[in-house]
């Protein structure tokens, strides 16, 4: 019997475990969506310069809109902008520096979809 309890110990060790998170990633191509908040988030971070915030703060404005059209409205763009952030809000400094300039290189980009 005194198995028993080491039996309970151990599935209750397995059970409580840490479970690792994915780690966040920028995407390989930019969306709308997905740019509003990693431009954002590049602006909060400071990485993006000074000189150049307003060249960014312009393309979120223009992803913002594409978002609100390729999701039937505001508050529609609003929730999937919403649920985004989790997705980058753990990205370093130069990898929010390195997707801004992706998204600032896809402003004037047709999109068919809002992923």
């Amino acid at each position: 019997m005194p198995r028993l309890p080491l039996l309970v110990l151990f599935l209750a060790s397995l059970l409580s475990s840490p479970v690792s998170a994915e780690e966040d990633q920028l995407p390989d191509h930019a969306s709308p969506s997905a740019c509003v908040v990693i431009i954002g988030l590049a602006l909060e971070n400071g990485a993006i310069d000074a000189d150049d915030e307003e060249d960014y703060k312009t393309a979120a404005a223009t992803f913002r809109a594409k978002s609100e059209e390729l999701n039937g409205g505001k508050d529609a763009a609003n929730q999937m902008i919403g649920s985004t952030v989790a997705f980058f809000d753990g990205l370093s400094r130069s990898e929010l520096e390195e997707g801004a300039d992706m998204c600032l290189s896809a402003e004037d980009d047709n999109f068919e979809a809002d992923e």
